[in-house]
């Protein structure tokens, strides 16, 4: 195994914990954190299927990623603090 494929894996391992620790928190606690997961999910989908020129893609995820989680979070924001 090069590093290139221990990085995606790795990286990979991560997003999978983001994936469970934000389905947890969402279980039990509250449905505001749901856009977590779904970032999770995303970004390991990214990450899996990178293959070969690793730094360059990961530089692309990262821009998207960014984008989507500014957004969540705005989401996130608008439904926690959303009039009764």
């Amino acid at each position: 195994m090069n590093s290139e494929d221990g990085i995606v894996y790795l990286t990979s391992l991560v997003a999978l914990g983001i994936v469970v620790v934000g389905l947890l928190a969402t279980l039990f606690h509250s449905v505001v954190l749901a856009p977590i997961v779904i970032i999770g999910v995303v970004l390991e989908i990214f990450i899996l299927y990178s293959k070969g020129n690793f730094s360059h893609k990961i530089e692309n995820i990262e821009r998207a990623c960014f984008i989507i989680t500014f957004i969540a979070i705005i989401c996130s924001f608008i439904l926690l603090y959303k009039p009764m």
